[in-house]
């Protein structure tokens, strides 16, 4: 695999993972509601969630390349489209977080795990931004599948770390996440880095 694009791909899902949404803000509240390690399974969940959705993305790529190859050309540039949109939702967006740190009924890790999954499962969005993401940073000089499985352990690896990140330090975390001031001032900076991310990625030559 072109190890640029490589570093390219682990910036930007860093960007990403990094980025407080739904899957993190589950994982910091059980953390505060049940325990740091107990929150574990919620972000196993998540993760199988997600690894799901990869599968269902790449299946569908692999397919295209054998079949129509000149059309992966045409996903990147959706790709780099989707890139531009998700950095202007970001610095446009208003969040309102609200986390309960709270005691509340005791679960089980299998709900636990259910509800990391679900959450993640339940975005009918993720599988178009595995479809889109991807192809952004495969080259046409390498074997198409395995790059697949580099992107795919890659983005797994790190964003369990992320999600395990905010689970550990979940209490530091609880006042950051819910003033509205910084939220809306990351949110404008994760915005400009994948707008960024974007438009270098549509200047990046492949090899045929």
């Amino acid at each position: 695999m072109d190890f640029f694009l490589w570093i390219s791909f682990v910036g930007t899902t860093l960007i990403l993972t990094l980025t407080p949404g739904p899957s993190v803000l589950l994982a910091t509240a059980n953390s505060m509601k049940y325990g740091k390690n107990r929150a574990g399974w919620t972000i196993l969940g998540d993760l199988s969630a997600n690894l799901s959705q990869i599968i269902l993305a790449s299946a569908g790529l692999v397919t295209l390349f054998l079949s129509f190859g000149e059309i992966l050309v045409i996903i990147k540039w959706c790709g780099v489209a989707y890139l531009l949109y998700m950095g202007l939702s970001k610095i446009f967006s208003k969040s309102e977080f609200k986390l309960d740190g709270q005691k509340k009924e005791e679960r089980s890790n299998s709900k636990l795990y259910a509800e990391g999954f679900l959450m993640s499962a339940a975005n009918p969005k993720a599988i178009v931004f595995f479809a889109t993401l991807f192809p952004l940073f495969i080259s046409d000089a390498y074997p198409f599948v395995p790059q697949i499985m580099i992107l795919a352990a890659t983005f797994l690896l790190l964003d369990g770390i992320c999600l395990s990140l905010y689970a550990q330090f979940a209490m530091r975390l609880k006042t950051f996440l819910e003033n509205q001031k910084k939220m809306h001032l990351q949110n404008r900076v994760v915005g400009l880095l994948l707008i960024f991310s974007g438009l270098m990625l549509s200047m990046v030559k492949r090899g045929s």
